[in-house]
């Protein structure tokens, strides 16, 4: 049975890269704000990046420079010299002193308070060296069961789950699929991550079809909200897809508005 699918009353809630429209991306303040807001259980879709002395962090960039105080590539760079760059600020000054978080850090928290991470694996050509990693964290702190992995890459997806069985995948792509349930099967994944322009073409159905998991990313609020003063209402939209059972998870930067669209759902 596959873990991802759920009933319209099950629908998971997740945030990208955490409540990231409240909070800087893919810290621990951004997971601790999708847990208040989306509760126990709550999927934070989050990026894997390795340092220069092979630690395992959690950051969307190649640099970081778009989200810290510093510059460079994460690659060239110990953990050391990253944990002390301030990647809270840039956001809003009272975040102020966040940083980028180990992997280890992200999981002990997730343990506390109830929070599931889709990892994706941004970490395309270092199989041998990251899933060791991987495997050796995930033994320390038997914490399979609060890990999910995705990635755009379907033949490190494949690799995954032989390496991995105990732990769902997710197939990324930002394409519309001829057969998607197809490319599921061969990468043996867990679930597809669906654009939502292409999400009424009946993908979904496919996957379903299938016993293939299918995830929608909303696009950011300020969109929506653009979008809705054209008469263009995607929240109604997605509610009715929910209600029609053809979603197994809804992710968005704003964790309250995937919320919301639930709790219609079930009201």
């Amino acid at each position: 049975m596959n873990p991802l699918r759920t009933t319209p009353q099950t629908v998971r809630v997740a945030g990208h890269r955490g409540h990231s429209a409240g909070a800087p991306e893919n810290t621990l303040a951004a997971f601790r704000l999708a847990h208040e807001l989306g509760g126990m259980g709550v999927t934070c879709e989050t990026d894997l990046g390795l340092t220069k002395d092979g630690e395992l962090i959690l950051i969307h960039d190649e640099t970081v420079d778009r989200t810290t105080d510093g510059y460079g590539l994460v690659r060239n760079m110990t953990y050391s010299e990253i944990a002390k760059l301030d990647a809270g600020r840039w956001f809003d000054k009272k975040f102020e002193g966040e940083r980028i978080p180990l992997l280890k850090d992200a999981l002990i928290l997730a343990r506390e308070l109830g929070i599931i991470y889709q990892l994706e694996l941004k970490i395309y050509d270092q199989d041998d060296v990251l899933f060791p990693k991987l495997r050796a964290l995930i033994v320390e702190l038997g914490c399979a069961d609060l890990l999910q992995f995705s990635s755009f890459d379907f033949v490190q997806l494949r690799a995954a789950k032989k390496a991995f069985p105990e732990i769902p995948t997710v197939g990324i792509s930002h394409s519309r699929l001829i057969d998607p349930a197809v490319v599921a099967r061969e990468a043996n994944v867990d679930a597809i991550n669906l654009e939502i322009q292409h999400f009424p073409s009946g993908e979904a159905h496919q996957l379903h079809q299938a016993g293939i998991a299918a995830f929608l990313l909303l696009p950011p609020p300020e969109r929506l909200r653009e979008l809705k003063t054209y008469g263009v209402d995607v929240e109604a939209q997605v509610i009715n897809w929910v209600r029609e059972g053809l979603l197994d998870q809804i992710l968005s930067d704003d964790v309250a508005q995937v919320a919301r669209i639930m709790e219609h759902v079930r009201g």
